[in-house]
């Protein structure tokens, strides 16, 4: 029988098994953290060139429970780590066998790898036990050790540089900063882009009382002329002629499974933010009802019973859909390209309703469920048929298409049918309605939403499974990114395009992408941490002494920049003053006069207008 008990101020589980006491910790994240000594935290008095030598020291995270996991330890023979198996859970685990073998330091360690909180793989681990990985451990504390001297080196010299500090200070990151100049890279291609004309030749046709579209077998025309013309020959006919005409079944595949960066696109384009998304889905996976999250596959191992997955779903509202399943004659799952070992894709493991789970909840595990029956099922498949017809000896092609079968998409979506062709037979003529001709204008690349982001950074090496939504949300709890197709503010662009220009190798997906593959391979035991630190710090130094050369010219742009970003118009009580951004004491921001307190006008306004907003009048410029 499991027991709970509270010991020195933390909760913990007791059990027996087989003669032997056991006694379980659960582990709220990382028990200690890294930091500078305190002769280092005085940041305008520290040497940012000796900070990046500098060594970290451990800072405990969690005081109540690292003593308890002491006093715990005497007379312990074996540990069993049990956290999520990934790096960051690898690093965590042996934290805790570090303090454990402080007090006990001949108790064996051994590791229990699951990817979901259900019992017969709970079960399945601790009966497999395997060794703590070392090497996984030292790559994700190698990742902690290089990102925090980038991030604290760069976010003080830009602090103090443009006399920023406290709650106001510019924070610089490893992979932050190229994820914000990918943003700021978007914009100005968005700003600079010149819309181009083009237009179309479209004709209705006719068969019978059945009207159809035909449209100019050039498709897109770049310059009037040649539209017209092809329009006004056309128009002599009053009839076309049927060319040719040809039908073929195409198949429309399920979609892979979902790996995270997957599941966060659907998410987003459900409405979630990436952080939500992900912080919901691994509340799912802690009540055993989603596999775990953060993870690279899309292909299902061969171990998962997948029929035996989606009979539990039998329990659930999904009851109709999983026997639309589990009637094929054999299930055979979609695969995507990438497969690893860590992690399956993400999948149901629990059955659950609606009227149980708070409304989120439920959209989020539906996401996850509807997409799983979905790579399990047969394609979707459509009857096209394309037909050539002449008008006047100008080429025109109509298209037209039927589902034979929904397949798959019955449990993702209903997307109605596109339009069908009437029945015509080559040789034959159709009537001719009407010739028109559209025109149209080329479009820029579209802002990314968070998802579309998410999956730019995993093309271009930015971040990891776990940690790409948290680099998203801290671009906008910074202030640097809005809105939901993600767009920099004025503060976010000078930070970005300023050290584009000074400091370039920071705002570089490479860069990253570079190190990235670097803790891979001390990962696999292929290169050692010292190795990676050493070569992190020779390119931070060259990376510090661009910028103390442009001192001014750093300081001047983003300065600038978010003076300009602040002011939110004259004030309309006094006239002479204008409205910028305050805070309170208590950290609320609001909209102040700057006359105050001769004028102490104020209004409260929404996050989307302290980071959104027109540009200032010219008045502005003049104080």
């Amino acid at each position: 029988m499991v027991k709970r008990l509270r010991a020195d101020g933390v909760s913990q589980f007791t059990f027996s098994r087989a003669g032997d006491e056991w006694r379980v910790f659960p582990l709220h994240g990382h028990l200690v953290n890294i930091d500078y000594p305190e002769t280092l935290n005085d940041w305008a008095k520290t040497d940012l060139s000796a900070l990046i030598d500098a060594d970290s020291i451990d800072v405990p995270t969690d005081s109540a429970t690292v003593e308890a996991l002491r006093q715990a330890s005497k007379d312990v023979e074996e540990i069993i780590v049990a956290t999520d198996y990934d790096r960051e859970g690898e690093l965590i685990g042996r934290e805790a066998v570090r303090i454990v073998h402080e007090i006990a330091p001949s108790a064996t360690v051994r590791r229990a790898k699951f990817s979901a909180l259900t019992r017969r793989e709970l079960l399945a681990a601790f009966e497999h036990l395997a060794e703590l990985d070392d090497h996984l451990a030292s790559s994700a504390a190698t990742r902690e050790v290089v990102d925090l001297a980038w991030g604290a080196v760069l976010t003080r010299f830009l602090s103090l540089t443009c006399e920023r500090r406290g709650s106001e200070i510019l924070s610089v990151g490893r992979v932050q900063t190229p994820t914000l100049a990918l943003v700021t890279g978007r914009e100005r291609e968005i700003e600079e882009f010149v819309p181009t004309p083009w237009w179309r030749v479209v004709a209705t046709l006719a068969a019978g009382d059945v009207e159809f579209p035909a449209t100019h077998a050039n498709g897109e025309f770049w310059h009037l002329d040649e539209a017209e013309a092809a329009q006004g020959l056309a128009e002599l006919a009053t009839e076309g002629r049927v060319m040719s005409v040809g039908t073929q079944t195409e198949d429309e595949r399920p979609p892979v499974p979902l790996n995270t960066t997957l599941f966060i696109g659907l998410a987003n384009r459900a409405g979630f933010t990436a952080a939500k998304a992900m912080s919901i889905a691994e509340s799912l996976y802690r009540d055993g009802l989603l596999s775990y999250p953060r993870t690279d596959n899309t292909v299902y191992p061969r171990t998962l019973s997948l029929r035996a997955t989606v009979e539990e779903l039998l329990e659930s509202d999904f009851k109709a859909e999983a026997k639309q399943v589990l009637a094929l004659p054999e299930i055979h799952p979609m695969r995507g390209r990438t497969e690893s070992t860590d992690h399956p894709p993400i999948y149901p493991t629990g059955a659950a309703t609606r009227a149980k789970m708070k409304p989120d909840r439920w959209r989020v595990y539906e996401i996850v469920v509807r997409r799983f029956l979905a790579t399990l099922s047969p394609p979707a498949v459509y009857e096209v048929t394309k037909a050539r017809i002449d008008v006047n000896d100008i080429p025109f092609v109509a298209e037209g298409a039927r589902t034979l079968a929904l397949g798959w998409r019955t449990l993702v979506s209903d997307e109605p049918e596109g339009p069908m062709l009437p029945s015509i037979a080559p040789d034959g003529t159709v009537g001719l309605q009407s010739i028109s001709v559209e025109k149209g204008m080329t479009r820029p690349p579209p802002r990314f939403t968070q998802g579309m982001l998410i999956q730019e950074m995993e093309t271009k090496g930015l971040g990891t499974k776990s940690t790409r939504h948290e680099i998203v949300q801290k671009l906008y709890d910074r202030g640097y990114v809005s809105g939901r197709f993600v767009r920099p503010t004025d503060g976010g662009r000078a930070v970005a395009e300023s050290l584009l220009v000074y400091a370039p190798v920071v705002t570089r997906p490479e860069t990253t992408a570079e190190l990235e593959t670097r803790l891979e391979a001390i990962a696999e035991g292929q290169d050692t941490p010292e190795s990676v630190i050493q070569e992190s710090r020779a390119r931070l130094h060259t990376v510090l002494r661009e910028l103390e050369a442009h001192r001014e010219g750093v300081a001047r742009w983003i300065r600038e920049s978010l003076e300009w970003e602040r002011d939110h118009g004259p004030c309309e009580k006094c006239g002479s003053g204008h409205m910028v951004v305050r805070k309170s004491r208590y950290g609320a921001r609001f909209l102040g006069c700057t006359n105050y307190p001769k004028c102490r006008n104020t209004r409260a306004v929404t996050r989307e207008e302290f980071v959104v907003r027109a540009p200032p009048s010219e008045a502005s410029f003049a104080e």
